[in-house]
This record gives C-alpha cells, sequence and structure tokens, in this order.
C-alpha cells in the first residue's frame, strides 16, 4: 500500500528537522550554482560572438576605405593580356596539333636529340558552367582552351638536354613540362609530356537576314 502524502506533515517535519532543512538548502544552492555556471557561458559565448563580428566589421571598413584598389586594376589587366599572349593559336584543333608536332620536330632538331620519338595528340578543354561564368565576369577570353599534349622520348644526354629545356623555356608561346622521367639502364634515356594550350577563335555570329531568308555565317 502506497503511503499517503501529506503536505502538512512534510512542513512539520521541516520545521523540526535541521538536517532536512540543510539538505534542502544545499540542493538549492547547487541548483544556484549551477544556474550561474550557464549564464557566465552564454554571457561568454555572446561576447566571443559579439568581437568576432566587430573584427570583421572593422577589416571590412579598413578594406572600404583603401584607395589604392583602381591602382591595381592596370597591372592586373597587364598581366591578364601577358598570359594571354602567351597562349597558342590556331583556327582549327588540327591546325593546332600540327604547329605543336613543327615546333617540337625544330626543338629535337636543334638540340641534336638522338633516337627522339615523338607523339602529339589534341583535346578540347572545356570549362565548366562556373568557371565559364567567373572567367567572363573577370572579362577572360580563355574559358575554353585547346589542349595540345606532346610526348617525346629520347637517348639522354646531360648537354643536349639542357639545349633543349633551353628550347622549351625560351620559347615566346608557353609550353608546360607535366613530367619528365630519365632512365639509366639499359642505356641512359628521357621521357618527357609536354602540354601548350591554344586559345579557341571566337565564334562568328550568323548574320542576320531579312524575314524568309536563311541566315548566312561571314565567311
Amino acid at each position: 500500500m502506497i503511503p499517503s502524502f501529506s503536505f502538512a506533515a512534510l512542513r512539520a517535519e521541516f520545521k523540526v528537522n535541521p538536517l532536512l532543512r540543510l539538505g534542502l538548502w544545499v540542493i538549492l544552492g547547487i541548483l544556484w550554482g549551477y544556474a550561474l555556471l550557464l549564464l557566465r557561458d552564454e554571457v561568454r559565448l555572446a561576447a566571443d560572438e559579439h568581437l568576432a563580428l566587430a573584427k570583421k566589421v572593422a577589416r571590412a571598413q579598413a578594406l572600404a576605405s583603401q584607395t589604392e584598389w583602381e591602382k591595381r586594376i592596370a597591372p592586373a589587366q597587364a598581366l591578364q593580356v601577358e598570359l594571354e599572349s602567351r597562349l597558342w593559336r590556331a583556327g582549327t584543333l588540327g591546325l593546332a596539333q600540327a604547329a605543336v608536332q613543327d615546333w617540337l620536330s625544330q626543338a629535337v632538331q636543334q638540340a641534336g636529340l638522338t633516337r627522339p620519338a615523338t607523339s602529339v595528340a589534341a583535346q578540347e578543354e572545356v570549362a565548366s558552367e562556373k568557371s565559364s561564368t567567373e572567367a567572363q565576369g573577370k572579362g577572360l577570353a580563355t574559358a575554353h582552351l585547346w589542349k595540345v599534349s606532346a610526348k617525346l622520348s629520347f637517348d639522354f644526354s646531360p648537354q643536349k638536354f639542357y639545349t633543349l629545356m633551353g628550347r622549351i623555356y625560351g620559347t615566346d608561346k608557353q609550353v608546360v613540362v607535366e613530367s619528365l622521367s630519365i632512365r639509366g639502364a639499359p642505356a641512359p634515356r628521357a621521357e618527357m609530356l609536354l602540354s601548350a594550350y591554344f586559345q579557341q577563335p571566337l565564334a562568328v555570329p550568323p548574320i542576320e537576314a531579312p524575314p524568309g531568308v536563311p541566315a548566312q555565317r561571314s565567311p
């Protein structure tokens, strides 16, 4: 049988029992201290967030007050023009591949490489929608490129190798050395993978024609 609960009896016991009163005050003190700790943590968190926000606002105000942004536009545009001027140019993907093949043949001949073997392959680099949008927003005309890769292997000779590297890095058009490996047995031989990037020609818009007449493209 469950004993009946009497608030009056509990109150009377609380008055006459000092240990019960002490225990209750201890429990209330613990709860009060815990509440103070929680409140202190909340205040500290709010203060940290306010300080971080104040720092961001201060940085934004400092950047907004700078007057050097216009001065940086001209050097940035000059660098963009310089980088784009080092891109190769060709009317078609096939002509791009032929241009790299001719350039590589001349470089191999001038370096005097022994037993050279070359292969050239071209592919169209299609930029993603995000990168195309970013490139257009920055005024870049290089969102779409042709990549022509060339594989070259030859008998390794330090002097001839340095001559070849001088031809690669001395050209006015950019050629990237993707990889280089040199093996020493059974005979020293080097293998390189080169890449050249071509800027695709701009698409010619169709010529507007009167109604009823098919549109034509300019030659």
